[in-house]
């Protein structure tokens, strides 16, 4: 899809890694002990991009993207002998071939998600030029013999037509354009945005045109938002991946990449459920974390045994800059799953950690039912693991955005119905205050989870009340009883992060044969589960919270005295005397932000919660 606007290219300083306790300021916060990580090297800026395709000639990789629409900038190309640094060379076409604008009736700023093939002794590029919002739309095709500037074969040549999409006629959309060599007489062109979903057509490899009119659908999702295609082989199956939810909104896009698998280059796809790929199923491999919002707009390459999978995302860190990411891909069981990228993240970790929402008045969690969309109920359900009963809790603007696992979408005020008894349900983020909430402490552990909206009505099991609890979520005025407080129990191994993200609690040199006792240190990210806890429900709204590797727990020193040192961390084993100095409560703000106080001590500690 489309860059939005003109990108800018300033370089950022990677954030330094900070010597620097968990704790929040207040005087009587305890200490982790740790001298910190020392600093990293500065991380060199990704270059802007969007939509990338990549391939390798002679030593450089060459990259090519979507265009500028501030600047009227065609299909911009870059090129790295590192896949770091990167060089800029300028873009395939100073203007758009005539033909374009004479065919579609209006003449597109920018063209879209180039894709580079190499075919019949040249590189072939396909992209893609619409009239935005519709399917007025085309696939065209240029070539040139050599990707490198200085020799003097580089030339680009308009090839004309590949496909075309017309408003009102047809059923998908012709951007997006994807190809897969299934052998050396057969090549497969993907592509589609919204509308019907995902298509394909065989090409006659000759000329890279259409070879007839056969079309096959690959996939398809209620609604719409499904784009990208990117086709790959591996071993005895074909892998479609492709982007749901929506880019091009800055540092508010939801892009993530799914895959499913076939053992046809035309399907049937089905994800790792089962689920086939033409009902919308797809099982995720990448979505937005740390500062790379929005990742999607992806491209396999397979190289000589090693597949790299290239990606846009939008820079937090940079007012939602469109940039690159390179990663390898790699495989297992029959499935991929992507490497952090080339050029890591400035951050721990892999964005907020999940949770499941517990309520005090029955002890169900809160679910998106029925694994629904737009429009789906949010109620409480018995707890079953599944990632309709995942969220996480993060900080938007005015407040904390709540977003579901499996629909990608978020808690809201449905209908900004903000009265006694609106409904709580899930809609796309919409970066408005209907969609966000502040949690706050409440009693005993437990927390409340208000609407930011006028009287900051909280969410509360409807009906509970008066003794006819419901299940359903709604909201209503804060009254402060049992009905309306919840508790947030992180799901799976996380990582117990200060608040900015640059370092991970861990234990020196642990292993399974750790003593029972020692002292938790932030450290810069590793890989190991050293650095990996876990929390299991300890009664009421406490936890008890154990490191992965070793199997100790997280306590307090002097937990039943008042030394000076009284409330610095610690680990444990799990039957070590005085268990009130093992148990611990969570309680979420709305900057994403989390307070993990010890039951013995009363002694805080202020954090941020992340997937390994």
């Amino acid at each position: 899809m489309r860059i939005p606007a003109a990108a800018r290219a300033a370089l950022l300083g990677a954030v330094a890694l900070v010597a620097a306790s968990l704790l929040a300021p207040p005087a009587g916060a305890a200490s982790t002990d740790s001298a910190g990580p020392a600093a990293q090297a500065e991380r060199p800026a990704d270059p802007v991009a969007h939509d990338p395709t990549m391939v390798k000639e002679g030593d450089w990789y060459y990259v090519v993207i979507t265009g500028d629409a501030g600047t009227h900038t065609y299909l911009p190309v870059k090129r790295s002998k590192d896949l770091v640094h990167w060089t800029e060379l300028g873009p395939v076409f100073d203007a758009l071939p005539a033909w374009i604008p004479q065919t579609l009736g209006t003449t597109p700023a920018d063209a879209w998600a180039p894709e580079l093939v190499r075919a019949g002794g040249e590189w072939r590029l396909y992209y893609a030029a619409s009239q935005f919002g519709t399917n007025n739309s085309v696939i065209a095709l240029a070539t040139t013999p050599t990707l490198d500037p200085d020799s003097p074969d580089h030339r680009w040549t308009d090839r004309g037509l590949v496909l075309r999409s017309h408003p009102g006629v047809d059923d998908y959309n012709a951007i997006d354009p994807d190809v897969l060599q299934v052998d050396a007489q057969t090549q497969l062109l993907s592509f589609g945005s919204f509308w019907s979903g995902i298509h394909a057509r065989y090409l006659d490899p000759a000329t890279g045109k259409p070879a007839g009119d056969g079309d096959f659908p690959l996939a398809s999702r209620a609604g719409g938002p499904v784009e990208g295609p990117s086709i790959v082989r591996h071993g005895g199956y074909y892998y479609l991946f492709v982007a749901f939810d929506f880019c091009c909104r800055g540092v508010d896009s939801d892009y993530r990449v799914v895959v499913g698998r076939a053992t046809s280059p035309t399907g049937p796809y089905v994800d790792r459920a089962g689920v086939p790929m033409l009902q919308g199923g797809g099982t995720e491999v990448l979505r937005g974390y740390n500062e790379f919002v929005g990742t999607g707009g992806a491209d396999v390459w397979p190289a000589g045994g090693t597949d790299w999978f290239v990606n846009h995302y939008y820079d937090a860190t940079d007012a939602g800059t469109p940039r690159l990411n390179v990663r390898q891909l790699r495989w297992s069981d029959g499935w991929p799953s992507l490497d952090d990228p080339v050029n890591p993240s400035r951050e721990v970790g892999h964005g907020a950690a999940y949770v499941s929402i517990v309520a005090r008045s029955a002890g169900g969690v809160a679910e998106d039912v029925g694994c629904g969309y737009e429009g789906a109920d949010i109620a409480l359900a018995a707890a079953t693991g599944s990632p309709c009963q995942q969220w996480q809790v993060e900080r938007k603007g005015s407040g904390a955005r709540i977003l579901n696992r499996s629909s990608n979408k978020v808690a809201e005020v449905a209908g900004c119905d903000n009265t006694d008894g609106g409904d709580v349900a899930q809609w796309g983020w919409l970066a408005n205050d209907c969609q966000r909430w502040r949690p706050a402490t409440s009693t005993d552990g437990w927390s409340t989870i208000a609407s930011v909206l006028p009287g900051a009505r909280v969410i509360d099991d409807a009906g509970c009340a008066a003794g006819a609890a419901t299940g359903d979520l709604r909201i209503s005025t804060a009254r402060g009883d049992a009905c309306q407080q919840f508790r947030f129990q992180p799901v799976g191994r996380v990582l117990l992060a200060d608040v900015a993200g640059t370092a991970a609690l861990g234990i020196p040199d642990c292993t399974s044969a750790s003593p029972a006792s020692g002292s938790p240190r932030l450290q810069a990210r590793s890989t190991d589960a050293c650095q990996e806890w876990s929390f299991s429900s300890a009664g009421g709204a406490t936890y008890t919270v154990t490191n992965v590797a070793t199997g100790l727990q997280l306590s307090t020193s002097r937990c039943t005295s008042s030394f000076p040192d009284r409330g610095k961390l610690r680990v444990v084993a799990s039957d070590a005397s005085h268990p009130e100095c093992r148990r611990w409560t969570l309680a979420p703000a709305d900057d994403g932000s989390w307070t993990l106080t010890d039951a013995g001590t009363s002694v805080a500690q202020h954090l941020s919660l992340r997937l390994p």
